[in-house]
């Protein structure tokens, strides 16, 4: 739920570092290399007039940089300049920003704090967190496990020609140009995947053989069928006739000359070369310093410095606390049984079994429609962009959450999208309806997401920060929200709520006991068969995720807990005068940021309000 994965700012898309100074592939000079010589130029200016100055231009050439290492993710927020390059995804490419991000983090340390302006100075510290998050994540993450099934470059090509724009000759020049790049995107893999397995530090194998399929299902021998074709072919009417047939012969060149052939060399590599190699253990403990590097990556998806064998405790204690209140809507229900055969009931009652993709679609955008009008209730300021329903692609559906938020681009060239996985439709249950589209859309992530999208006033790193505990623990807290505009009246919406809250909380027992105890797969998999409803398909889905992304699920909780936790001091401290709508407009009007920082400037919020 908001599943896609972070990127720290999740994911926060690939592992490429950025390109060395040269044109970008459509003509224009990057501008990194000018963002350099000003923040030299102001460095070296009078310190107390130029100092916001100088921080300014360090988070300029700090976001110019994240985007030239992360083109795609560039093209998805609506920023052109990067369209036809792919990440570059060799070691030395990663070795390259981790020195960059070095260099940020020293000229970052040489400003006087003292003379900078109350908003530079937060400013100043949460560029410093970024910078310092990027390096913990890049210094954790294993390098060498590229090709995973929810996220991987053999995925990230195609969805490309969901986000980039065709609105011209010269954005299909370019998306031709970012196609051609792919065989060495491609050749950087193998080569990556290849230096791991020298050292026996390879993927999971249950994690690779979900590849194989996705593989396959990219090849094609009539380039009509291939989405990467589909997109641009629909939207070639508005070029000239002389226009269509160059670009639309030039694509059809390319997807069959080259992509095609770099997405069997892939297939091959991985079923010929990597597959026997790949291990057989699943948890991140596993591999040289595991232990250690999960705890930091703990740290950097909750914010929090919390030992993960803590937050294994806490997901135990509210695993007990959920259950009782699932043990009340079961009396509620009217249902005769132990707990274990009520989450049965509700699991495999044909009532509450999508019959069809048709159905899904429906049900989930009637809750959107009629929760739009109600937001004003608990908010003072709604984003100006709209959020529609959207059918998951067929290509990566198979191995996606059930469903997952895409925020509106900056440009306003489109709504923002809630994704529903129609894949496998008998496999999804229709009671998280409510609690799944309060989480993904309104009032959780697209309040959150296209609001500070749309916050000019903030620099460039701080509207597209992703930090997973802020924005998914909002998305959870939002799931609460939907009791107070009128939601879950019938019983089994309010259980599909308490359903989703004990996921949750079994996934800071999951995670931690995957990549810290030594859980196995058929272990993790029990435990939420045991504790949710949902089904095996669904939990067989949730599980691998879990082993792909080490500790981005531990987020979720984590930071709902630190919302309620925010919410329940404010309302104690101000009684009467404590105003929901005006509370949750200090939580978001500052954009995302750590839960320490949240937390402070809450406390002083509080502190205003009591006084007034």
């Amino acid at each position: 739920m908001g599943e896609t994965k972070p990127m720290s700012a999740h994911t926060m898309e690939g592992s490429a570092g950025p390109p060395p100074p040269a044109k970008d592939g459509v003509g224009r000079l990057p501008v990194f290399a000018g963002l350099v010589l000003a923040v030299t130029m102001v460095l070296n200016g009078p310190a107390k007039a130029q100092t916001d100055e100088r921080l300014r231009a360090i988070g300029e050439a700090y976001w110019e940089a994240y985007l030239q290492r992360n083109p795609t993710f560039a093209t998805r927020i609506g920023d052109d300049r990067f369209n036809a390059s792919l990440p570059d995804l060799s070691v030395d490419a990663r070795r390259q920003w981790e020195g960059r991000l070095g260099e940020f983090q020293g000229t970052l340390w040489r400003i006087d704090r003292s003379r900078l302006s109350k908003e530079d100075g937060l400013n100043l510290e949460l560029l410093e967190r970024s910078v310092a998050s990027e390096q913990l994540k890049v210094a954790a993450e294993d390098p060498y496990a590229l090709l995973e099934p929810l996220s991987g470059p053999h995925l990230g090509l195609p969805l490309v020609s969901v986000y980039q724009p065709f609105r011209d000759l010269a954005d299909y020049q370019a998306y031709v140009a970012r196609l051609r790049a792919f065989p060495e995107q491609a050749r950087q893999v193998i080569n990556t995947l290849r230096s791991g397995m020298t050292i026996g530090h390879t993927t999971p194998r249950v994690v690779v053989e979900k590849v194989i399929p996705q593989l396959r299902a990219q090849l094609v021998a009539d380039v009509t069928r291939s989405e990467l074709y589909r997109a641009p072919a629909m939207k070639a009417k508005f070029l000239s006739d002389a226009q269509q047939t160059e670009v639309m012969a030039d694509l059809a060149e390319v997807i069959l000359g080259n992509v095609m052939p770099a997405y069997w060399r892939l297939l091959a590599f991985v079923e010929d070369e990597y597959l026997p190699y790949c291990r057989e253990t699943i948890g991140f403990g596993a591999l040289p310093n595991g232990d250690r590097r999960y705890r930091a990556l703990a740290s950097h998806h909750t914010t929090l410095r919390v030992d993960p064998l803590e937050i294994h405790e806490i997901g135990l204690k509210e695993v007990e606390r959920i259950r009782k209140e699932m043990e009340g809507i079961q009396a509620r229900i009217g249902f005769a049984g132990s707990l274990p055969q009520f989450l049965d009931h509700m699991r495999n009652d044909p009532r509450h079994r999508a019959m069809s993709a048709e159905q899904l679609m429906q049900q989930y955008g009637a809750v959107l429609e009629r929760t739009k009008p109600l937001m004003s209730r608990l908010f003072e300021t709604l984003p100006k962009a709209d959020c529609m329903v959207k059918e998951m692609e067929w290509f990566r559906a198979s191995s996606a959450p059930m469903a997952y938020y895409d925020p509106p681009p900056e440009d306003g060239s489109r709504s923002a999208y809630f994704y529903i996985n129609t894949s496998a439709p008998q496999e999804r249950t229709l009671f998280s309806a409510e609690a799944l589209t309060y989480h993904e859309a309104l009032p959780g992530h697209h309040i959150q997401f296209a609001r500070v999208r749309e916050m000019n006033n903030l620099p460039a790193f701080r509207r597209y920060a992703r930090i997973t505990a802020y924005e998914e623990g909002w998305a959870l807290y939002a799931e609460g929200l939907g009791k107070e505009i009128g939601g879950y009246q019938d019983p089994d919406q309010e259980f599909g709520r308490l359903n989703f809250e004990m996921w949750r909380a079994c996934r800071l027992v999951v995670d931690t006991g995957i990549h810290l105890k030594g859980w196995t797969r058929d272990r993790a998999l029990g435990y939420l068969m045991d504790h949710t409803a949902f089904t095996p398909y669904e939990v067989e889905t949730e599980v691998d995720r879990y082993i792909c992304w080490p500790a981005q699920a531990l987020g979720y909780k984590m930071g709902e807990l630190a919302f309620r936790e925010m919410r329940r001091k404010a309302e104690q401290t101000l009684g009467d005068a404590f105003d929901l709508r005006a509370f949750h407009e200090a939580l978001l009007s500052a954009g995302p940021m750590p839960l320490d920082l949240l937390e402070r400037r809450m406390n002083q919020w509080i502190a205003r309000q009591k006084q007034e």
